[in-house]
């Protein structure tokens, strides 16, 4: 018997590596530029940078909140002075 060749036609076979070739080499271009402006090291920078930020803010509501605290209860003391002067009174 005589063996019978099959031929496999790959369809879009120039056009479907261009497209691989294309998309690996803008794969690398991008790694590149990831890499020069920073990469991790950067946001590892940003992060600890916001972090003390982060702690600066809150040490400063913090006392903030003291203050108000102290306003409202010396106006409280003041308020209730004010109503039991006023129920003696009478």
């Amino acid at each position: 018997m005589a063996e019978e060749k099959k031929t496999v036609k790959v369809k879009g076979g120039f056009r479907s590596t261009l497209a691989l070739l294309m998309s690996i080499i803008a794969l690398i271009v991008a790694v590149i530029a990831y890499n020069r402006t920073g990469g991790d090291m950067d946001m590892k920078k940003q992060l600890n940078e916001l972090q003390g930020t982060m702690e600066k803010i809150k040490g400063e509501t913090s006392k903030g909140f003291s203050k108000f605290r102290e306003e409202t209860s010396k106006a409280l003391d003041k308020l209730s002075k004010m109503i039991k002067g006023k129920e003696n009174a009478q």
